[in-house]
C-alpha cells in the first residue's frame, strides 16, 4: 500500500519536479549536510530547520549562527524520533503523506470557496502538496510532529512532590551566588576563530606544488596542471576550508587551557571580544536570565551547573564550564555561595503541570552528549569545477 501511494505522488509531481526531488521524496537524495549520530542529514530537511531558526531569529544572525540553530533543531528531532520509537510512539510515512494530501485539497478548496477567483486561476491539491514537500520533506515533519506529540501526549499522568522534594526547593530559595561569567556564542567562537586566517601566496604556492603531484590532479588541453594563477581562486577556498575546521578545533583547545588560569576568565572574554558579567548576591532563580548585552542566559537550563553547585570546595575552583544553552555558552567562576535560610513565603504545593515537561527535558539532556554530530561540505556527483 505504501508504494502505491509513492507511486501515485510521484505521478502527481513528475511534471513539475526535477529528478532531484523524486529522489528526495524517495528517500534516495546523495546531496547531504553531514550526519548526526551517523545518520546522513539531507539538504532538504537542513534547510527546512533553518528556515525555522530564520524565523525564530527573527532574520538577525549570519549564515554560521543559523546553521548551528539548524543542526541543534534536527539532533534535538533525532532524539525525540528515538524517544518515540522506544515507547512506540511514531507516526508512518504513509499516514503522513495522506494527512499532508488532505491538507493540500482543504487548501484549494477553501482558496476556491474565499477569494472568488475561477477554477482554472487556483492551484490544484497537487501543486500545493508539491509546494508543502519543498517547504519540508516528509522526515522532517514526521520528526517535528513526534517531538511536539510527545510534549503533549507522553505519559498522562498525574506527578506529586514528595515531601523531601519539598524541603530541598525550600532550603535552594534561600541560597544566594555570587560570581562573574563569560557568555558567548557559537557565532562568536566562528567570528575568533577566522581572525588571520587570509592565506599568503606563499601557502597557497605550497598548496599548489602538492596538488601537482598527485596524478589526478586537474589538468590543460596541453597534459599539463592547470597553472597556478588559474587555479588561485579555488586554491583559497580549499585552504580557508581546511583552516576554518582546524582553527575552531584550536580555538576550543585554547579556551580549555585559559579556564586553568586564574585571569583565564577575562582573558576567554578578549580572546572572544566579550565582556565579563558580575552576579552579586543572586537567586537561584535569578539565575534563569542573564543578560550581556542582547544576549539572554538561562544557567539553570544546563544540569551539569546545578549539579556542579553542588560540589563542596566550589569556589575554590577557577573557571568552571562551559555551560550550554542551544547554541550559547557560558563561563563561570564562583566567589561566594551562601545557602542562607529557607524562604518562609516558598509555595509548597505537591501539583505541578510542569513537572512531566521537566522530566521529559532531562532524557534529551542526557542524551545529547552521546549524540555525534558531523557536519559536510555538500557532497553530489558534480565535479570539483
Amino acid at each position: 500500500m505504501g508504494i502505491l501511494v509513492l507511486m501515485l505522488i510521484i505521478m502527481l509531481l513528475k511534471p513539475d519536479v526535477e529528478q532531484v526531488g523524486i529522489d528526495m521524496l524517495a528517500g534516495k537524495a546523495s546531496i547531504t549536510m553531514g550526519s548526526i549520530d551517523d545518520q546522513s542529514v539531507p539538504i532538504d530537511s537542513f534547510n527546512a530547520a533553518k528556515r525555522f531558526c530564520i524565523q525564530m531569529y527573527q532574520g538577525q544572525g549570519s549564515e554560521a549562527l543559523w546553521a548551528d540553530c539548524a543542526f541543534q533543531s534536527l539532533k534535538g528531532q533525532y532524539i525525540f524520533r528515538k524517544i518515540g520509537n522506544a515507547v512506540g510512539f511514531t507516526i508512518t510515512e504513509e499516514s503522513e503523506r495522506t494527512a499532508l494530501w488532505e491538507e493540500a485539497k482543504r487548501v484549494s478548496k477553501n482558496s476556491l470557496q474565499g477569494a472568488g477567483y475561477s477554477e482554472e486561476d487556483l492551484k490544484k491539491p497537487e501543486e500545493i502538496y508539491r509546494q508543502f514537500l519543498q517547504q519540508a520533506p516528509l522526515r522532517f515533519r514526521i520528526d517535528y510532529k513526534v517531538s511536539q506529540a510527545l510534549f503533549q501526549n507522553f505519559l498522562p499522568t498525574e506527578i506529586r512532590r514528595t515531601d523531601g522534594e519539598l524541603n530541598v526547593l525550600s532550603e535552594a530559595s534561600g541560597a544566594r551566588v555570587d560570581l562573574d561569567a563569560v557568555l558567548y556564542t557559537e557565532e562568536d567562537l566562528v567570528k575568533a576563530s577566522e581572525r588571520n586566517l587570509e592565506p599568503t601566496d606563499a601557502q597557497l604556492k605550497e598548496l599548489y606544488d602538492k596538488e601537482s603531484l598527485d596524478p589526478n590532479t586537474l589538468k590543460g588541453k596541453d597534459g599539463k596542471p592547470v597553472p597556478f594563477e588559474e587555479r588561485k581562486t579555488v586554491l583559497r577556498s580549499k585552504f580557508l576550508l581546511e583552516a576554518r575546521k582546524n582553527s575552531l578545533e584550536s580555538l576550543k583547545a585554547k579556551l580549555v587551557a585559559l579556564q586553568n588560569e586564574p585571569d583565564g576568565l577575562q582573558k576567554i572574554a578578549t580572546l572572544l571580544g566579550r565582556q565579563t558579567v558580575s552576579l552579586k548576591n543572586k537567586s537561584l532563580s535569578d539565575l534563569k536570565k542573564i543578560s550581556a548585552g542582547k544576549d539572554v542566559f538561562s544557567l539553570s537550563s544546563d544540569k551539569k551547573f546545578l549539579q556542579d553547585l553542588s560540589l563542596p570546595g566550589l569556589t575554590q575552583k577557577k573557571n568552571i564550564g562551559p555551560y550550554r544553552e542551544g547554541e550559547k555558552y557560558a563561563i563561570v567562576s564562583f566567589s561566594g555561595v551562601k545557602l542562607g535560610t529557607p524562604d518562609p513565603t516558598f509555595l509548597r504545593t505537591r501539583d505541578s503541570g510542569s513537572l512531566l515537561t521537566a522530566i521529559l527535558m532531562e532524557i534529551p539532556q542526557s542524551l545529547e552528549e552521546s549524540i555525534k554530530v558531523e557536519r559536510a561540505s555538500v557532497r553530489s556527483s558534480v565535479s570539483e569545477e
